[in-house]
């Protein structure tokens, strides 16, 4: 197995791309548009202005990185390790196997979906908690110690099982909207007998739809960000979806479940061209120079 990301062997290179492209997103302004879909998701704020209103208001800039330090930060760095690294290593040896590159980028999704759900679930725990508590700070780390020592360390990996159903069926969406545009924009492009390629922009606009495609799985991630906000009384993930069932009963279906639909949409949008157009864009141009 041939090191340093050629054609037969692991992709190393990448273990350092996904960390890099991941923080790069959440510094500019990634973050902060998540804290803005979560807290609509788990009806902490009113609407979207109300939210960034009181964030400023509270804390001023900090109010943009709120729940960032150090548990955002913590997670930017192995969080698109799996997006990354996984999705292309099993995609890989997918299609190697004889398997179609778009259904294996698909399957390869979910199985990065998974497994990134999984990693970053206790992390997004504790920003989610700081997020959704409207007297946190921008660090918080007494309101974590409190809840720890009320309900114990197993309340920082609530909402793991979902977050893991949740993470394979977005990557899943993402990689298959991702692919569905790049096919869109290499039939653009001239048969000259060279080998049709996407340029930055390109791959960064297929990136965007493939994250706009995946606001079809809203329902789950309105369940992991109400499984994951502050709580005063702590509710399994069972409770958590009848309570959520309950509301939408009175409230209506869409009106509940697809609560915070348009930052998810420009979340995972603006995520996804990161990570899936840009991040795979520097990985190729770094294999062309070597």
């Amino acid at each position: 197995m041939a090191p340093g990301g050629g054609e037969g062997g692991v992709q190393w290179e990448k273990l350092v791309i996904g960390p890099v492209t991941t923080v790069g997103e959440m510094l500019m302004g990634g973050h902060w548009l998540e804290m803005l879909k979560v807290q609509r998701q788990a009806g902490t704020y009113p609407s979207y202005f109300a939210a960034a209103r009181h964030m400023w208001s509270e804390l001023g800039i900090m109010g943009f990185y709120k729940g960032f330090w150090p548990w955002g930060f913590a997670q930017g760095c192995y969080k698109g390790l799996p997006v990354l690294f996984t999705q292309g290593e099993v995609q890989h040896r997918l299609q190697k196997s004889g398997v179609e590159k778009q259904q294996a980028a698909v399957a390869a999704g979910v199985t990065a979906g998974m497994v990134q759900g999984a990693m970053i679930a206790p992390t997004q725990r504790l920003k989610t908690m700081i997020g959704t508590n409207k007297a946190a700070g921008a660090v918080s780390t007494e309101l974590i110690a409190q809840t720890i020592r009320k309900e114990g360390m197993a309340t920082v990996f609530k909402g793991t099982g979902v977050m893991v159903i949740r993470r394979g069926v977005d990557w899943g969406l993402r990689f298959y909207g991702k692919g569905l545009s790049d096919k869109f924009f290499l039939s653009l492009k001239p048969d000259d007998g060279k080998p049709k390629k996407l340029s930055a922009v390109e791959a960064f606009m297929s990136g965007i739809f493939g994250g706009a495609f995946s606001g079809i799985n809203q329902p789950l991630d309105v369940w992991v960000a109400n499984c994951q906000k502050h709580r005063e009384v702590p509710l399994s993930a069972g409770g958590v979806l009848a309570e959520l069932v309950a509301e939408a009963r009175v409230k209506g279906f869409f009106a509940v479940f697809f609560r915070g639909i348009e930052m998810r949409i420009i979340h995972s949008s603006y995520h996804t061209a990161w990570m899936a157009g840009l991040g795979q864009y520097i990985f190729e141009v770094y294999k062309a120079m070597k």
